[in-house]
C-alpha cells in the first residue's frame, strides 16, 4: 500500500512539472473578477529648439534656456470590476480609475496644473463579449450611443481598432520562447490628415514558478503625422519586464523604460530631442 501512494505521489509531482514546463500566453478578463492596479508614469525631455529669433528670445525671457529640460510625473489607481457571465456568453465590466498624481516642469519651473486635472475620476462601463474583447457602453457618464458626443464615439472606434490588432501565441510557450505583438494603426486625425502609428512588443518568456510566468519585453514605437505646416516624429525602443499570472490571465506588474528621438517642424520653429518614457504597473487580482 505504501507502494502504491509513493507512487501516487510521484506521479503528482511529474505532473505538476510537466505542467510548468509551458504556459498559454493570453491576456484577458475573467468574469467575478476584481482587478485593483496602481500605474505610474515617467517622462524626461531633452529638447533642443531652433528657428525664428523672436519665438527664441520669448522663451528666454521666460527662463526658459536651451536645451530645454522637462519632465512630468503621472500616478493614477483604482479598479476593473467584472460581473457574471450572462446568457450569451458576455459579461460587464466596469473601470474607476482616479489620478492621484501628476507633476510637470520644465527647466526646474514647477509648471501650474489645473485643480480639475488632479480631481479626475475616469469611469468606463463596457461589456466583454465571448471573444475576450470588451466594447465600451459609457464614458465619464456619457453614454456611446448617443450620437451627439463625437468624442465617445472616437474612444469606441480607437478601441475596436486597437483590440483587432490585438493577437496572442495559438500554443503554449516554453521558457526561452519569444513572441511578437505588433501593432500597426493608420488613425485620421484630419481632413486629408492622417497619424501613422506603430507600436509592438516582443514577449521572452524567462521562467515560470509558483503560478506565475516571468517574461522580458523588448518595446517599439513609431509615430509620424502631418498637419497644415507642422510635421512630428516619434521612435523608439526600451526594455521591460512583466509578471504574468497563469490562472487569472492577466500581468500581475509591469516595468519598462524606452527611450525615444523626437523631432518636430512646425514652419518657423524646429525641435529636436530625446526622451526617456518610465512606467510600472502593479495589480491584485481577487
Amino acid at each position: 500500500m505504501k507502494k502504491i501512494y509513493l507512487y501516487a505521489l510521484l506521479c503528482l509531482s511529474f505532473t505538476q512539472l510537466k505542467a510548468q514546463d509551458g504556459v498559454v500566453f493570453k491576456v484577458k478578463y475573467l468574469p467575478n473578477h476584481n482587478y485593483q492596479a496602481s500605474i505610474k508614469v515617467g517622462v524626461k525631455l531633452n529638447l533642443t529648439i531652433a528657428g525664428d529669433s523672436s519665438i527664441l528670445s520669448k522663451l528666454s525671457s521666460m527662463g526658459i534656456t536651451q536645451p530645454v529640460q522637462a519632465d512630468a510625473e503621472l500616478g493614477m489607481g483604482g479598479n476593473m470590476k467584472t460581473g457574471a457571465m450572462e446568457s450569451d456568453k458576455s459579461f460587464p465590466l466596469n473601470i474607476d480609475y482616479k489620478i492621484n498624481n501628476i507633476s510637470v516642469s520644465a527647466s526646474g519651473k514647477q509648471l501650474p496644473i489645473p485643480p480639475k486635472v488632479t480631481e479626475m475620476d475616469i469611469k468606463v462601463t463596457a461589456h466583454v463579449g465571448q471573444d475576450g474583447k470588451f466594447k465600451i457602453d459609457s464614458a465619464m457618464g456619457k453614454k456611446i450611443v448617443d450620437t451627439t458626443e463625437k468624442q465617445m464615439k472616437q474612444m469606441k472606434q480607437m478601441m475596436d481598432l486597437v483590440q483587432k490588432q490585438i493577437q496572442f501565441p495559438d500554443k503554449p510557450m516554453k521558457p526561452g520562447d519569444s513572441f511578437t505583438q505588433g501593432m500597426p494603426m493608420n488613425i485620421p486625425i484630419s481632413a486629408g490628415n492622417n497619424m501613422q502609428m506603430n507600436a509592438g512588443v516582443t514577449y521572452k518568456l524567462v521562467s515560470i514558478s509558483d503560478g506565475k510566468a516571468y517574461f522580458d519585453m523588448v518595446p517599439n514605437f513609431s509615430m509620424d503625422f502631418k498637419m497644415k505646416e507642422v510635421s512630428v516624429s516619434f521612435s523608439g525602443t526600451g526594455t521591460g519586464k512583466m509578471v504574468y499570472s497563469i490562472k487569472d490571465n492577466f500581468p500581475l506588474s509591469k516595468e519598462g523604460t524606452v527611450n525615444m528621438v523626437i523631432k518636430v517642424n512646425a514652419g518657423k520653429v524646429n525641435v529636436d530631442g530625446t526622451a526617456v518614457i518610465t512606467s510600472n504597473y502593479t495589480g491584485t487580482i481577487n
